[in-house]
């Protein structure tokens, strides 16, 4: 006869099977499939909810966003020396000159690529009130962001289960030492009585 798999114990009838056995099982199985099906199935959903609202705020800033030509009034360099030394792109924030849609003359500052000198152009966005904001989120921002998000609330679902499962488990172990406990007041002195 095949020995019966560790897993499946808690679950045969036998002499020393406890209810808090289980009610073990039952809450551990309950872990394992929070584990397995639902913490990805939360990172999935946080990860469409956050991709959908993305998606949204893509097509309002596409909407209330111009990109116009602007005027470097300083050298970029000058105010990140680094910048232009490491040639990984890195940007500056630095005074520009633009005209918008609208005809209005504006300045103020912004970030242009480290190597840009007094005078060069670049292009710079606006808002709907003519000042500098950042660029309308594109499709690799929202795959990024829904991507990141979703990751950490699969892991933080994933964490919380673990979590439990070691509350768990840590209960029913003092159940089982308090029975044990209780069971050898009882038992305790009839047995050494005889022994003696």
């Amino acid at each position: 006869m095949m020995p019966t798999p560790v897993w499946r114990q808690e679950w045969r009838t036998h002499p020393l099977r406890r209810p808090v056995d289980v009610v073990e099982a039952w809450a551990l199985l309950a872990v394992g499939a929070a584990l397995w099906v639902g913490a990805p199935a939360t990172g999935l959903a946080t990860a469409w909810s956050v991709q959908s609202h993305d998606r949204a705020v893509a097509v309002e800033q596409a909407a209330t966003r111009d990109q116009v030509d602007a005027v470097v009034l300083e050298n970029a360099a000058d105010v990140a020396p680094s910048a232009y030394d490491s040639g990984r792109g890195v940007k500056a924030l630095v005074a520009v000159r633009w005209t918008a849609p609208d005809g209005q003359q504006g300045q103020g500052k912004a970030l242009v690529p480290g190597d840009l000198k007094r005078g060069e152009h670049t292009r710079i966005w606006l808002d709907d009130r003519n000042k500098v904001t950042t660029p309308p989120l594109n499709s690799t921002d929202i795959w990024l962001g829904a991507a990141t998000i979703g990751a950490s609330a699969t892991a933080l679902a994933a964490g919380t289960a673990a979590l439990t499962g070691v509350c768990v488990r840590r209960l029913a172990d003092r159940r089982r030492a308090a029975q044990w406990a209780y069971e050898w007041r009882r038992t305790g002195p009839d047995w050494t009585r005889g022994h003696v």
